[in-house]
């Protein structure tokens, strides 16, 4: 090889040096804020009107990848004795072990397998949701709201929905009266560490 030809060579690895040693950009750790965060769910009541509940005692992270969002990851963790629907016999009775059982299984978890992007600000996130002992997957439409600054912390908010059938859980009590679809409805602001 000639010296011209060395030379070309040469300049061309000291050219693509610079693209090999930049440091990648790493996902931020994100925990929920719970005083800003809605993990609730509707669920059709008899045919006449959807019943709306949620959990007010939960948590977890967010390892959020902006610039490649399918290294993303999940994780929230929700306890079961804090179910409201707004009527105290009710959410006793969905506490009990016809339901939610929260006595004897008093979490429920959820943590992602995948993430796909559908959109500039939109995904899929699929995961394992274990209830009442049963791990399945379950698909949740994700949109990325927004992320800014605010008191010197760095805040990210999404929106999520999806749904799921409780009997697949084995919670089939009053599943032909107040049917087996469950909507899920989260609205989601966290927090970076």
């Amino acid at each position: 090889m000639n010296h011209f030809k060395l030379l070309a060579v040469a300049a061309a690895a000291l050219a693509l040096l610079p693209l090999a040693s930049a440091p990648t950009l790493a996902a931020d750790t994100y925990k929920l804020d719970k005083a800003h965060t809605t993990i609730g769910f509707t669920i059709m009541r008899q045919g006449y009107n959807r019943l709306v509940g949620g959990f007010r005692e939960f948590g977890g992270t967010i390892t959020f990848d902006e610039q490649n969002p399918v290294n993303s990851k999940v994780s929230v963790d929700i306890k079961t004795s804090s179910f409201y629907s707004g009527w105290a016999a009710r959410d006793k009775h969905l506490r009990s072990p016809a339901f939610f059982n929260a006595a004897e299984i008093p979490n429920m978890k959820f943590v992602s397998t995948k993430v796909e992007k559908t959109g500039a600000k939109t995904g899929k996130i699929t995961g394992n949701l274990t209830l009442l002992g049963v791990t399945k997957p379950v698909t949740l439409d994700v949109k990325f709201n927004r992320k800014g600054e605010r008191k010197g912390k760095t805040y990210s908010g999404f929106s999520a929905t999806g749904s799921l059938d409780r009997t697949d859980w084995g919670m089939n009590f009053l599943a032909k009266f107040v049917g087996p679809k469950v909507d899920i409805n989260l609205e989601v602001l966290a927090v970076k560490q």
